[in-house]
């Protein structure tokens, strides 16, 4: 099938020459394009078209990265819709299926019937996030992900992968972090194991703008309609970026930050927008800040427009409120729209009127994209424009010099059609870069000794607009509950908050005695919680981070379905919404522990080593591993979970049977009862695994690798080995004696046969590799091997390898408990 009748039949259009580029030629790094020309389908179906045609060539998982949750929404929803329709056509065979859009807001699935994406690392797939979820990953610091989560993910980012940054004049921090990242992958130290690319995109985008310290070079381009003859002289192109828009300066602005004088705006900006509408038009008002937004959308009520006739969009909605704002906006032209930066990008809105406040060059820029978008009224004289002059103490979140330079670029213009718009500028500069050793001490997710992780929210956005994410429940009756079970929010229920707004917050939460709770990762289930939190969650105590998801009491209040979070302007009761379908769930930061949940049925070692040999085996063909790696991938599967052989880990299993008897004498690795805790506190059998395999090995260092991806395959030993701050050592042993993880030195492990030839036959544990420096008996240590393996392989392939190996048990396990085994 040609690329025409492909994008037609997703589309219902006719593709523009630069979309059919796309499909058939290769692949730019910078696509510039006026707004209103179709990016998104351009980029999206060019991808699916390509699969199709030449998967060898094209990575299996794109991964189309945006600056804010509004437009993850709705690019998610197109992209939904186009695949449904290839699918209608029968035509979605060899392609994608609507189930494998994932999108992250929070960091899991949002369907009961689709699988984590990380999952089915062969399964081509369409990950839609936003640059603190995705770039947080790509930097092994997943927000909202469990941390046993971070590799895994890491390493299916940055192999097989082909990266989309739209809209990047928004990206702030984040845009020279995507420049590096993508610097490192053609480092030949760091290589990824299966290519990956990156493209930027933008109606607003100087190529300089990626150029890094790592970042160099020139890079392709393509400008539409410069580079592409057809559509440059295409009418229905130039009907688009000839679009009438007249520009005036409106004649209300604030005169300065005090409450009194912002207030006199509000009102006055709400009477002129009423008096400068368009009889069955829609009007668009866009302001900077969420809180003046709120001012305005309420303003508006009290100067008679009706609410059914009032939108309000920003990021700081609950999902179902958010939902229920922009089905109003599609519903109908005859609205005032209200809107922050949330309305600059992705949605698809035009307007006959259009007032903005003064802001960057580039936001205006996508501002005045949601003015006569398509040229609809340029018959009637255009869309009017007015722009609105801010006092130097209102100019947050934007410095006074960018707006300086966006007074002078609007004093020389009446007109702004896109012909008409000057260069883009300058982004403002980035405080902090990743290099290479950052990137290089990010690998290692063991947190400090103090228990603190890197800070990763300079290389991820701009810290003032760095979020944390709220829900509402009724803590008294989490509390009551029986049986303990920790509350997970899910997507509906989440609210996005800045994180200063939600500093200030809980600052006058504790003033009246309410709390905001986090999640406690060491709690355990019977366990009591601290300071009369919920169980699985503790009191916030300090100020809360980037990423973080907090739990609030309803009667705290704090959000207003109409006007989303407004924090104490709102102390009526919050009203919760339903119990989360089966799978829903949009966070895992409750780290729990997997190795004592029930099971439907027993498994014994024997059986779940060949299993996750299967696994392992079918993956690595799939993917296409050299033989080599696959020798390596195999062997790791075989022993991977020899520690479970450990006495401590056979009294668990034993301890979860219902007939004991019946398996005297054998070895298990799955028991039938939940929630049991082992013996020894942070028993983690993989150590067991690890240090078993290197000793069958003379402890050699070609040992390393196959024992590093055994060690890691939980996401819980990796590059350091250590104890934990307040595991206790063997009672009555003497000082000094090593343990780590629940192993002591000199635990023994049991003969087992392994299966293929492969056997252990017994032996000691032994813990001196643990240790820095070279040790007589194991040589050199722990922490040599890994940086060695480090230096290698690269962060990218050393963490795709172990990501494998996880990928297998996995799956083995999930195909275990649903008893698709023999």
């Amino acid at each position: 099938m040609q690329f025409a009748n492909f994008f037609s039949q997703a589309t219902i259009k006719r593709p523009y020459s630069y979309q059919r580029a796309l499909a058939e030629d290769e692949w730019p790094d910078v696509l510039i394009a006026p707004t209103g020309l179709g990016k998104t389908a351009a980029i999206v179906l060019a991808w699916l078209w390509r699969r199709r045609m030449m998967p060898e060539k094209t990575p299996r998982r794109l991964v189309y990265c945006l600056p804010m949750r509004t437009l993850v929404e709705q690019t998610a929803d197109s992209i939904g819709s186009w695949l449904e329709r290839l699918m209608e056509a029968n035509i979605g065979d060899d392609i994608p299926s609507p189930a494998d859009v994932h999108v992250l807001m929070g960091g899991t699935k949002s369907r009961s019937d689709q699988p984590n994406w990380y999952d089915v690392p062969e399964r081509p797939a369409i990950l839609i996030g936003t640059q603190d979820m995705l770039l947080s990953r790509a930097l092994m610091r997943g927000y909202a992900a469990a941390r046993t989560r971070w590799p895994i993910e890491f390493a299916f980012l940055h192999n097989d992968a082909q990266w989309v940054f739209d809209e990047v004049q928004l990206m702030g921090a984040g845009l020279p972090t995507s420049t590096q990242l993508q610097a490192f992958r053609e480092l030949k130290y760091a290589e990824p194991a299966l290519r990956s690319h990156s493209l930027w995109v933008s109606a607003t985008l100087d190529p300089d703008w990626l150029r890094t310290v790592d970042f160099t070079g020139s890079r392709k381009v393509l400008r539409v309609p410069d580079d592409v003859p057809a559509d440059a002289s295409s009418p229905a192109v130039r009907r688009l970026i000839e679009a009438k828009k007249p520009l005036t300066k409106a004649t209300i602005a604030p005169l300065g930050a005090k409450k009194a004088e912002v207030d006199a705006y509000i009102r006055a900006f709400a009477e002129t927008l009423r008096d400068n509408r368009v009889p069955g038009q829609r009007s668009l008002a866009v302001l900077n800040t969420v809180e003046r937004a709120q001012k305005l959308y309420s303003a508006l009520l009290k100067v008679g427009i009706a609410e059914d006739k009032l939108v309000l969009v920003h990021s700081r909605f609950r999902l179902r409120d958010r939902h229920a704002q922009m089905e109003r906006l599609r519903m109908a032209e005859d609205r005032i729209v209200v809107a922050t930066q949330a309305v600059e990008a992705g949605i698809d809105l035009s307007s006959a009127v259009l007032f903005t406040e003064l802001a960057p060059w580039s936001s205006l820029v996508q501002r005045f994209g949601r003015a006569n978008r398509y040229g609809e009224r340029n018959e009637g004289g255009g869309a009017a424009v007015q722009w609105i002059d801010l006092p130097p103490e209102l100019t947050a979140p934007y410095e006074v010099d960018e707006l300086e330079e966006s007074r002078a670029c609007l004093a020389a213009l009446d007109d702004v059609a896109p012909v008409y718009l000057r260069d883009p500028g300058k982004p403002t500069p980035s405080r902090r870069v990743i290099r290479k050793k950052d990137l290089t001490d990010l690998f290692d997710t063991d947190p400090d000794l103090t228990g603190f992780d890197v800070d990763i929210s300079p290389y991820v956005r701009d810290a003032v607009d760095t979020d944390v994410r709220v829900f509402w429940r009724d803590i008294e009756a989490l509390i009551s509950a029986t049986p303990a079970e920790p509350a997970q929010p899910f997507r509906e229920e989440l609210c996005a908050v800045s994180i200063d707004r939600a500093r200030k917050w809980i600052i006058a939460l504790r003033e009246r005695k309410q709390r905001a709770y986090a999640p406690d990762p060491q709690w355990r289930k019977g366990e009591r919680t601290r300071g009369g939190a919920p169980p699985g969650w503790q009191p916030l105590d300090g100020s809360p981070w980037p990423g973080l998801t907090l739990l609030v009491d309803i009667v705290a209040g704090g959000y207003d379905p109409a006007l989303g979070f407004v924090g104490e302007a709102a102390r009526a009761p919050v009203a919760m919404i339903e119990a989360a379908p089966p799978g829903a769930r949009d966070t895992d930061q409750l780290d729990g522990d997997a190795e004592s949940d029930g099971f439907p049925l027993v498994v014994t070692l024997a059986a779940h080593t060949e299993h996750v040999v299967a696994e392992a085996r079918a993956l690595c063909n799939f993917l296409g591993l050299q033989p080599k790696d696959t020798d390596a991938m195999l062997r790791a599967a075989r022993w991977h979970d020899l520690g479970k052989a450990h006495e401590v880990f056979q009294d668990t299993m034993r301890r979860g049977l219902r007939e004991p008897a019946q398996y005297d004498g054998v070895l298990l690795a799955k028991t039938e009862k939940e929630h049991l805790r082992h013996s020894r506190r942070y028993f983690r059998h993989e150590l067991a695994s690890a240090l078993a395999y290197l000793a069958n090995d003379d402890w050699q260092r070609r040992a390393d690798f196959i024992a590093y991806v055994i060690a890691s395959h939980h996401g819980k030993v990796r590059m350091s080995l250590r104890a934990m701050p307040t595991e206790l050592p063997p009672k009555g042993e003497q000082i000094g004696e090593r343990f780590a993880r629940g192993i002591w030195a000199g635990d023994k492990l049991p003969a087992v046969d392994l299966g293929n030839g492969e056997i252990w036959p017994g032996g000691r544990l032994v813990l001196s590799l643990m240790e820095l420096g070279e040790d007589q008996i194991t040589g050199a240590s722990w922490t040599e091997r890994t940086r060695a393996l480090l230096d290698r392989y690269g962060p990218f392939k050393l963490a795709w390898f172990e990501a494998l190996l996880a990928t297998a048990d996995r799956r083995a396990s999930a195909r275990e408990r649903k008893g698709s085994y023999d």
